[in-house]
């Protein structure tokens, strides 16, 4: 369909017009800038987010461990667009991000109103919404560590620090890199929370652009010429990702 003209009445076949068209459309341009500025922060904020809220967890009790898996992984659980209700009272121009503001004598901040804002918001959002997997991840691969490997950095005199850093990341690299990887294709298919608090395409990805296209604008052509593209670099992410996973299962 990426090669036709369609509104599902009249059909025309037009080669690669559309994706010309496309990098000839500011919107879609726009989305991949976007797109772009998601997969350089959001899987980099992901991993240290997770690598440090493991690190926590890890030095706690098993009781207290168990605990914190449940918490962190609420969010997790909730649906994109009832979790959009919860961020849009946070982030409303009278809601309790602005609230706190006020106590410091801050004037109200219109989250949603410019792309700065709104990319910035989205990011927090999804970060909060998807780390409690990667940590769970992160536990499950710190659980394969052999202890010998901790007592005998303790008994050569290494601190916490140390041993986090020096021993337990490198043990865990192929877990962190497959993180970052899930974390980019994540962030091109984000999709509910755009369209549930970004009234404006601020924060427009591929993804979003793609329903706007196809069924705002019902340019069938040219939302299938986008599906086409964003296909094309999962894809390769995809590869990228299941290498990771491979080499991580030797």
């Amino acid at each position: 369909m990426s090669f036709y003209q369609t509104n599902f009445i009249v059909t025309r076949f037009v080669g690669l017009q559309n994706y010309v068209d496309l990098f000839n459309n500011e919107a879609f341009i726009q989305s991949i800038k976007n797109s772009l500025l998601y997969i350089t922060i959001l899987p980099l904020l992901n991993v240290i987010v997770s690598v440090s809220i493991t690190f926590l967890i890890a030095d706690l009790s098993k009781k207290w461990q168990d605990i914190s898996k449940i918490l962190i992984y609420i969010p997790v659980l909730g649906g994109g667009i009832i979790l959009a209700q919860v961020w849009r009272w946070v982030f409303a121009i009278d809601g309790l991000m602005n609230w706190i503001l006020s106590l410091f004598h801050i004037a109200p901040v219109y989250w949603f109103g410019n792309s700065v804002t709104s990319i910035v918001v989205i990011c927090v959002i999804v970060v909060i919404a998807s780390f409690g997997g990667y940590i769970i991840m992160l536990l499950a691969a710190l659980t394969s560590i052999d202890k010998s490997i901790y007592e005998a950095a303790k008994i050569d005199g290494a601190s916490d620090f140390q041993i986090k850093i020096k021993i337990i990341l490198p043990l865990i690299k192929s877990t962190i890199a497959l993180i970052y990887l899930l974390s980019m294709i994540a962030s091109l298919q984000i999709f509910e929370y755009i369209y549930a608090l970004v009234p404006q395409q601020y924060a427009a990805t591929i993804t979003y652009n793609i329903y706007v296209t196809g069924f705002k604008n019902s340019k069938w052509g040219l939302a299938s010429a986008q599906a086409v593209i964003l296909m094309v670099i999962t894809f390769i992410l995809s590869y990228f990702q299941r290498k990771i996973g491979n080499e991580s299962n030797k």
